[in-house]
């Protein structure tokens, strides 16, 4: 295996080392300013102006700035955030697609497939009333 097919393969974040950064003062009160996340994506929509025009840039900052996952995810530039917008939804949809159309690849995790069924059935509650 060699070239993309071996970069595919090898997750660096696996070996990550996770070091706990410590919050500022001006983090942690911020924080606990914004306790929900409406209350956080309405800051993000302020503060940073381009998010306004971006799900996918406004998803990075919300990682970013109130998640653990926002100490993994490096600086990306907004003109190359834009060239990929509407990428999570096309990859949900290629995911559900290929899990429920062609019932290949389920959830390994239960609690997933769980949730996932729950939810489906009540769309499908819900759908013939619409």
């Amino acid at each position: 295996m060699g070239g993309l097919e071996e970069y595919l393969e090898y997750d660096e974040y696996e070996e990550y080392e996770y070091e706990e950064e410590e919050l500022s003062s001006d983090e942690e009160k911020l924080l606990e300013k914004l306790r929900t996340t409406k209350e956080r994506v309405e800051w993000l929509l302020k503060k940073y102006p381009n998010a306004r025009n971006s799900d996918l840039y406004l998803t990075i900052l919300y990682l970013r700035k109130f998640t653990k996952l926002g100490k993994f995810i490096k600086y990306i530039p907004y003109n190359i955030i834009k060239e990929y917008e509407g990428i999570f939804e096309t990859i949900r949809r290629c995911r559900q697609y290929v899990q429920n159309t062609l019932g290949k690849y389920p959830p390994t995790d239960e609690e997933v497939l769980r949730k996932r069924r729950k939810k489906a059935e009540k769309y499908r509650r819900v759908m013939p009333r619409v």
